[in-house]
């Protein structure tokens, strides 16, 4: 699916527009192109991120905690619904859940660090607020087909040797593209750890 229908299908309410603008511009910046074919899957981590920053402001105003309660099943069903789709398209469970077990540990790392920050400061941004329950997470539900469809497109580069260099170029990228902050350039690094094919590091 084109990634401005993705945009259109995020927009749940006002404030999960934010998520745009990692999304609409999923190309690399100039230079030498190391990152081609990472750029998507990028760009949707992104997206995610700016998703947890809205999840962490609903959570700041209701007093919830960053993780889940004992006993909530939310977090391990996300996992195994992604696994179980992924699976159904020809993709290896092992990956589906390390990728998007990777991608909520990296919506915490935002969560817990914003958190921290705006006790520090004795409060939160005021901006307009989304609903967890009706609009975040069902946006953050959807991502999950395109996650899965870009995990697909990037088979054969996962298994490139060269793959980690890649996938960092296309990091390094986007998060200068668009100006991130280094939490949100770590949190990205941090979701796409897994990306690549387990093996040595060439460049360790």
């Amino acid at each position: 699916m084109h990634l401005r229908v993705l945009i259109h299908r995020l927009r749940a309410g006002g404030a999960i527009a934010i998520a745009m603008a990692s999304l609409a511009c999923a190309s690399d910046a100039g230079g030498p192109d190391r990152s081609q074919g990472f750029s998507s899957l990028v760009a949707l981590s992104a997206a995610r991120l700016d998703l947890s920053r809205q999840v962490a402001l609903t959570k700041w105003d209701t007093h919830q905690p960053v993780a889940d309660p004992p006993g909530d099943p939310r977090e391990q069903e996300v996992i195994a619904a992604a696994s179980r789709e992924a699976s159904g398209r020809g993709l290896p469970e092992e990956l589906a859940t390390a990728f998007f077990a990777d991608q909520i540990e990296a919506s915490k790392l935002v969560q817990f660090a914003l958190m921290a920050h705006w006790r520090r400061e004795g409060q939160a941004p005021i901006e307009p607020r989304a609903d967890l329950r009706s609009e975040l997470r069902p946006a953050l539900d959807r991502l999950r087909t395109q996650f899965i469809d870009q995990l697909i497109a990037i088979r054969p580069r996962r298994e490139r040797a060269d793959c980690r260099e890649r996938l960092a170029d296309a990091t390094a990228r986007h998060a200068d593209a668009h100006g991130l902050s280094p939490l949100f350039a770590i949190a990205l690094d941090r979701g796409l750890a897994r990306v690549c094919a387990e093996g040595p590091d060439p460049l360790r």
